[in-house]
């Protein structure tokens, strides 16, 4: 699908798109729009459905006779413009010398994620709609889950759209000084008023101002809805639930101003601040922001970093942002909900999987935004503490703890470092009744270290089966030393070896079955071409003390942020723009706050190429 221009008002579509138009677009007031036929079967796509292992994560015309959400739901948007194809999937083209003119992103459509379109309602219009809890659960396989090309509209996405619209204008309604309605509702009448409504309410949903040619549209719709018999509340309705089901609502758009084939085309200012804004706040600009979009200061470098830094010491809506973020990365954003078997852990209660998650909140930002935070990827990596209640200190052997406040404690430092010895990782990444130890490793390998690691052939057994009652795990997975298990298990095996010493519910342990536990092993490491034997440690601690002295932890922490921040799977993103990233990350001495403005200073963030 190429889309060369700003999206109108209710973008043009075909196909499928009949049906959905006929359907919600007859409930709107509107009629269905003719077919065309410029888009093919294989773009009428709706949203994958994945599911997550657990194991292997990484492995793995303007006019209003037209529904709004027709494009999307017919086309299965993929959130990617221009020509499809060009290259084999999952690879990234050979870079040119780093340092010519640098490579720009595509311009494309962005869908919001579930999080950033509640965030939006909640900060433009103070409401949380009940139908955001019927929201269907974005797919994610690889990557985060606000990769554009993943993000589409499928038809009952579109049925949940269309409820919110209807609690948002009765929202409306209820508060039309939230709505920019500023005269009596029941006199609201085609002129300025009308016209001062469609032109706030579509301005806060659109995140940008609706031309004349716009408002005058939504005007007649209001005018068309309100002779239906509900006059004109039934008009504030219809134009409230049309702005938001419009893509201008539910997309980002960065498209720029200019359409020749292999142009730059310089994103809008107003494309900018939802950049900005959805990339530290997970929600729409605020009124400085976009006073400063109206005004058309957002090209200026020196102006958008400063609002950046504005915005990330805004600690009640940057923190949840980056929280979301440290969530997806370590593969926890379902750790509340782990269940763990009561036969064999009996304390590990609901209770205190939603205490973890308070944990890894509370851990993050005490290392972002607490204040004396020194805000360094090391204090993450390599701490020693954690927030305890006396809920969960017991599992970390901590005595002494009363209550259900969480309160920071010191660990022991031979048993404890960092966040992958952390309770919320090790429960997270552990079956219900055992460790996962294949699991653990793999993840660390894939996401750790940006490598990632190949599924196994289809029909290979489970290792397990082959072991002894009550060997350990290293034990049960001696198959793996065979040549043809090796090749990828010697990738990964040994970091589930060493996190051997932390039992499901993430207890630190030296017997597993009565029997001692071997935590040595050795990794080979991506910045040295996996060279065998690699790193050789005796324990997990020891293996993150000598991973601190070298550069891949840091080098892919910088371009998993860098993923997280564009929307693109790794293997998307520009050699060039990766290799600069990483650089000045170790340049700041791994300062994820100067991370953060080394992804806004990319040239692709303010423009693009068709």
């Amino acid at each position: 699908m190429s889309i060369s221009t700003r999206l109108p008002p209710f973008a043009a579509t075909n196909g499928d798109a009949t049906t959905w138009s006929s359907t919600f677009g007859s409930r709107l007031g509107f009629q269905p729009h003719p077919a065309s036929s410029n888009i093919s079967p294989q773009q009428e796509r709706s949203m994958p459905i994945g599911k997550r292992t657990g194991v292997l994560r990484s492995l793995m015309s303007r006019s209003f006779r037209l529904a709004p959400l027709a494009v999307a739901v017919a086309s299965g948007c993929t959130g990617v413009l221009g020509p499809e194809g060009g290259g084999s999937e999952g690879e990234t083209a050979p870079a040119a010398e780093c340092g010519a003119t640098p490579a720009l992103a595509k311009p494309r459509i962005w869908r919001l994620t579930n999080t950033q379109l509640a965030n939006t309602l909640r900060d433009e219009f103070d409401i949380q709609p009940a139908a955001l809890s019927s929201l269907p659960n974005e797919a994610r396989l690889d990557g985060f889950a606000n990769q554009a090309s993943n993000l589409r509209v499928a038809p009952l996405l579109a049925e949940v759209y269309f409820a919110l619209g209807e609690e948002l204008g009765a929202h409306a309604l209820e508060n039309p000084d939230k709505f920019g309605i500023a005269c009596d509702v029941a006199s609201l009448a085609p002129g300025s008023c009308l016209d001062g409504f469609v032109a706030w309410t579509g301005k806060k949903l659109w995140r940008r101002p609706l031309s004349a040619t716009e408002i005058t549209s939504f005007s007649a719709l209001f005018a068309k809805t309100a002779a239906l018999g509900e006059g004109p509340a039934g008009g504030v309705k219809s134009v409230v639930q049309a702005l938001l089901m419009s893509p201008n609502t539910l997309h980002r758009t960065e498209l720029g101003t200019v359409k020749d084939t292999g142009a730059v085309t310089p994103l809008t200012d107003h494309e900018i601040a939802s950049a900005l804004s959805y990339l530290l706040w997970d929600s729409a600009p605020d009124a400085e922001l976009t006073a400063l979009a109206d005004q058309g200061k957002l090209r200026d470098r020196t102006v958008i970093l400063a609002q950046a830094q504005r915005l990330f010491e805004a600690r009640d809506k940057a923190a949840p942002a980056m929280n979301h973020f440290f969530e997806q990365w370590l593969d926890l954003e379902n750790l509340s909900s782990s269940v763990k078997d009561a036969s064999v852990f009996p304390m590990a209660t609901p209770e205190i999987a939603a205490d973890l998650k308070e944990e890894l909140r509370l851990f993050t930002n005490s290392v972002l935004f607490d204040a004396g935070a020194d805000r360094r990827f090391d204090s993450l990596f390599l701490g020693t503490y954690a927030f305890v209640n006396e809920r969960t200190a017991p599992l970390y052997g901590l005595s002494g703890v009363t209550g259900d406040a969480m309160v920071r404690r010191e660990l022991d430092p031979a048993e404890r470092r960092g966040i992958f010895t952390s309770l919320p990782f090790l429960w997270g990444h552990a079956h219900s009744q055992d460790t996962s130890l294949v699991g653990r490793g793999a993840y660390f390998r894939s996401e750790v270290l940006c490598h990632r690691v190949p599924l196994p052939p289809g029909g290979v057994p489970n290792a397990g089966q082959f072991a002894e009652p009550g060997a350990t795990g290293r034990q049960r997975l001696g198959i793996h030393a065979s040549p043809g298990c090796a090749v990828c298990h010697d990738l990964f095996d040994g970091i589930g070896f060493a996190l051997e010493s932390y039992d499901a519910i993430g207890r630190y342990r030296t017997t597993d079955h009565g029997q001692e536990i071997d935590a040595s092993g050795s990794l080979p490491l991506p910045s040295e071409e996996n060279a065998l034997p690699g790193i050789v440690f005796s324990n997990f601690v020891e293996l993150v003390d000598e991973l601190a002295q070298k550069p891949d932890v840091y080098g892919c922490f910088a371009q998993q942020f860098a993923a997280y921040a564009s929307g693109y799977d790794l293997p998307e993103i520009d050699a060039c723009e990766k290799e600069r990233l990483v650089d000045e990350f170790a340049r700041s001495q791994h300062a994820i706050d100067r991370l953060v403005l080394s992804v806004i200073e990319s040239p692709s963030f303010i423009d693009r190429r068709n």
